[in-house]
């Protein structure tokens, strides 16, 4: 079997740039490892920056499969001592954040993209990428055993363990950073206790509620990095969010059906392409969950290469944006990266979290956040870079 592209990964890069691609009569065959009814189920990232709704309106994502309608204008810093609350929306002249689950967005593309007759091998996982001059061929095992399929292009969408990045070992280079910090991920079956974000810089370490459906936050908790979701239960966890938080006992009767631990690791693949091979999003670079960032850099890798690859296969046949993907992607995401650094540190405890005997670090966290509340300066710069917005615009 050959085709145009093939596509690895059926999460929002994948799917996006599918959708783009058979749109343009670009054949494109999709390899998903879950099957269709796991697809879309698990919740993740949740904001959508005003730029890339833009972007997906002009792709005709924007409107019509996708319904952006949920804001989000506002987020509040909260200290022991203080609250700081930054109408970002307002400072950048009306361009808030939209709230819209990952989970839904990739539900609603895919449904798009099969209804519109596109092909996703559901329930294969990819065993190895080859390229040579002639093409490339990805080898997969699935519910009918081993397939290959043969193609012009691979795009590895496929994530943070991207089986299409590992074919490129040796001849692109993973710039890596772990942190230390370690956060429990927690979905609570409760509306949100406001209708704006909070980020806590409490002694106990970072906490923070993010709006994801009526029914449904999503809270972070910082916790020592030799604990797991076992050493927290649902009690502790209730209790510690409300103290960090400063809510009290807001959450003790919420039921929390998903704890997950998430350790911070950052990494940007340099160069995001070689040969006929691509990478996006995840597989790409992995940046931390601080601004909520990861969902949309992802959306613009989609879109960018999806434009190259529709002028490579075009009446034209010109390569030459599709061969400038990667150079064209990577200031925006070494700039995207150089912020969610800053905001992590500037928001969670070092290494040890919990201790309350830090002083010093907890003194310059609150420092930040003063001067988030005080100098009207810094505040603007972060709404911008929060929002994911050009100053100059």
């Amino acid at each position: 079997m050959r085709t145009d592209v093939v596509v690895v990964g059926a999460g929002p890069a994948g799917l996006i740039l599918a959708w783009s691609l058979q749109r343009a009569g670009v054949a494109t065959t999709v390899i998903e490892s879950q099957s269709r009814e796991e697809l879309g189920k698990l919740p993740k990232a949740g904001i959508v920056e005003y730029r890339t709704v833009q972007l997906l309106t002009a792709e005709g994502l924007g409107g019509t499969v996708l319904e952006f309608a949920a804001e989000n204008h506002r987020c509040e810093f909260r200290t022991a001592d203080e609250s700081v609350l930054v109408d970002y929306g307002a400072l950048t002249g009306g361009r808030p954040h939209y709230v819209f689950p990952q989970h839904a967005l990739v539900d609603r593309v895919a449904t798009s993209l099969l209804d519109r007759g596109g092909e996703v091998l559901f329930g294969h996982r990819v065993t190895g990428v080859e390229q040579d001059a002639d093409g490339a061929t990805v080898r997969t095992t699935g519910p009918e055993g081993p397939h290959e399929l043969e193609a012009e292009v691979v795009i590895g969408c496929d994530g943070a363990g991207s089986a299409v990045a590992r074919s490129l070992a040796g001849v692109v280079t993973q710039h890596d950073r772990r942190h230390p910090q370690r956060f429990l991920v927690i979905s609570a079956a409760m509306p949100p206790l406001v209708d704006h974000t909070i980020y806590a810089a409490h002694p106990r370490g970072y906490a923070a509620h993010m709006r994801r459906l009526p029914d449904v936050t999503r809270l972070y908790l910082e916790v020592p990095g030799d604990q797991s979701p076992a050493d927290w239960p649902h009690d502790r966890i209730r209790d510690e969010v409300g103290r960090r938080l400063g809510v009290g006992d807001a959450l003790r009767h919420v039921e929390l059906p998903e704890v997950d631990v998430l350790d911070l690791r950052t990494r940007v693949t340099t160069p995001m392409q070689h040969g006929r091979v691509f990478l996006v999003g995840d597989a790409a670079h992995l940046i931390t969950p601080a601004g909520g960032k990861g969902m949309n850099l992802a959306i613009f890798d989609a879109v960018e290469l999806a434009h190259g690859l529709i002028a490579r296969f075009g009446p034209d046949a010109d390569p030459t944006r599709s061969e400038r993907y990667g150079e064209t992607r990577l200031p925006a995401i070494w700039r995207t990266q150089a912020f969610s650094d800053w905001f992590l540190r500037i928001m969670t405890a070092p290494p040890g979290a919990g201790d309350e005997r830090d002083g010093f670090g907890l003194g310059l966290r609150e420092g930040w956040v003063s001067s988030l509340q005080r100098d009207p300066l810094l505040r603007r710069w972060f709404a911008h870079a929060y929002a994911g917005v050009d100053p100059t615009e």
